[in-house]
């Protein structure tokens, strides 16, 4: 009998796109010297796993959003500028199984919720739609913009 944990460590759920964007950031803002990046040193930077960053830059090198290269100068880079990677397009390499918005669903419980999870469901699909809407417009280019400037404002004591 297979383990439940084992069957169910490869299915992406909503925490692997927090992980996915911020492994993109790293690799973006390393993409300017041309350095290729170990998923071990992905995973420490972001504090995750490196099993489970390599699950994650599988399926977005299988959506050429990465690239891996092994070897000794081995690592994974990014395969397009991070201006023309979408936050959708990352969003959409994970094969996420569950919405973002899954918390909705996991409280209707009990009197009231068996009867509200319909309602819970519409607005469920109309949140996707808006969130998918708005990760279009959002590049990496944008976090790696924001993130940085935010870390040059702290080191010199700005806010």
């Amino acid at each position: 009998m297979r383990n439940d944990k084992c069957a169910t460590a490869s299915i992406a759920t909503p925490r692997w796109f927090g992980y996915a964007l911020q492994s993109l950031v790293y690799l973006a803002h390393h993409a300017r010297n041309d350095v290729r990046c170990p998923s071990g040193e992905i995973a420490l930077k972001i504090s995750t796993e490196a099993t489970l960053m390599r699950r994650i830059l599988a399926k977005l090198a299988k959506a050429n959003i990465v690239e891996a290269r092994e070897g000794r100068d081995g690592g994974y880079y990014l395969r397009k500028s991070p201006e023309s990677i979408t936050l959708a397009e990352v969003y959409r390499a994970l094969e996420m199984t569950e919405p973002l918005c899954t918390g909705l669903m996991d409280t209707a419980n009990g009197a009231i919720g068996t009867d509200i999870k319909g309602a819970f469901s519409t607005i469920m699909r109309e949140t996707e739609q808006l969130m998918m809407e708005l990760l279009e417009k959002k590049t990496i280019a944008d976090l790696v913009q924001k993130v940085y400037a935010d870390c040059e404002l702290a080191t010199r004591g700005e806010s």
